[in-house]
């Protein structure tokens, strides 16, 4: 059983950032909604946005098209954003989502195990910024906008 809570307008507002140590993120695989699969063994060495969040989700929607934005900025900088939907509907509802919103980058399902790694069982939206070498480099509760990405990123991204 996984068990999140949404951040709601008047909690903040929007993003949040939270400490977080900069320790190796966990492997993982999971399933993408589109065929196939996504796993950190793949995308290693790339800069990685992985974004916990739900199709039911307002403040998760939300944030989408800064993600997508961002995403298409920079695929070619080895930088990937990796969608992460917690839905318990299933795959086809997500698939379809992703479908309807045009998502540029690619969403998985998540797992018990993934979500227990990640310590991602609180609040969605979540997103874990995690740099070249595979470590957490920060975290953020809400909807984190495209600019801040953009911020955080920009170090990591010209670092070797």
């Amino acid at each position: 059983v996984i068990l999140l809570w949404v951040l709601r307008p008047g909690t903040g507002g929007g993003f949040q950032p939270v400490p977080i140590a900069p320790v190796q993120s966990p492997a993982w695989t999971v399933t993408n909604v589109l065929g196939g699969t996504l796993s950190s063994t793949n995308l290693a060495g790339h800069v990685l946005i992985v974004n916990f969040w739900a199709t039911w989700c307002p403040p998760c929607i939300r944030e989408l098209p800064d993600l997508n934005a961002f995403h298409r900025a920079h695929t070619l900088q080895r930088v990937a954003v990796v969608g992460i939907s917690v839905d318990q509907e299933g795959p086809e509802v997500v698939r379809n989502f992703v479908t309807r919103n045009n998502l540029s980058y690619p969403v998985g399902m998540v797992s018990s195990d993934m979500s227990q790694a990640f310590g991602a069982e609180g609040p969605i939206p979540t997103t874990f910024i995690i740099d070249r070498q595979g470590r957490f480099a920060a975290r953020y509760l809400g909807p984190v906008t495209r600019e801040e990405l953009e911020r955080v990123t920009a170090p990591l991204i010209a670092a070797p």
